[in-house]
């Protein structure tokens, strides 16, 4: 609590800062909350202009001074605050867009990196296999396939199965390693 707490001012008033507190108090932090909507971190501005108030004696010549002394500091100190919470704003927007482009990215390199591990194990099927897989991937449609390839339409079935089944044991161990290395980070 404050103890011998009136203060001489110029014009010869004594100003009793407890009961200024108390009679200003809501006052001072209802003109806060004009510029900042958090009801808490208003009180806390308010109680700091008085502390700062109350531990570096200024000069004034009568109560409208002072209270003109606390509006200017009030209003002030709400927007440093609020100044403050841009920057803290703008730099997390930044880490959060940092945080995005750098997720674009590794999911992008994975991608890739997947896209070629496979189109690597389909370079590895039989001839056969690899050309009826490659134009199914194209949209054909099996029959078309078949013409194109002057195949029967029974072997271009058989042969896009044992390409899936042959490149579904390659890729599940590509999903192994991909999990292990998300595991890993």
């Amino acid at each position: 609590m404050i103890t011998n707490s009136n203060i001489r001012l110029k014009g010869g008033e004594q100003l009793d800062v407890q009961a200024f507190f108390y009679d200003t108090y809501a006052g001072f932090t209802s003109f806060a909350s004009k510029y900042i909507q958090d009801i808490a971190i208003c009180e806390d501005i308010v109680q700091d202009v008085f502390l700062a108030f109350y531990e570096k004696p200024r000069s004034f010549e009568n109560l409208f001074q002072v209270k003109s002394f606390f509006y200017t500091s009030i209003r002030n100190h709400c927007l440093d605050h609020l100044k403050h919470q841009k920057v803290k704003e703008k730099y997390k927007n930044y880490q959060l867009k940092e945080e995005v482009e750098v997720d674009y990215f590794f999911s992008e390199i994975i991608r890739v990196e997947a896209f070629n591990m496979v189109y690597e194990q389909v370079n590895k099927l039989p001839e056969a296999m690899k050309q009826v897989l490659l134009l199914s991937l194209k949209d054909y449609s099996n029959s078309e396939i078949a013409e194109k390839l002057n195949i029967a339409l029974s072997t271009v079935r058989t042969q896009k199965a044992r390409a899936y089944k042959i490149l579904r044991k390659k890729v599940d161990n590509l999903l192994l390693l991909f999990t292990s290395w998300f595991k890993g980070k």
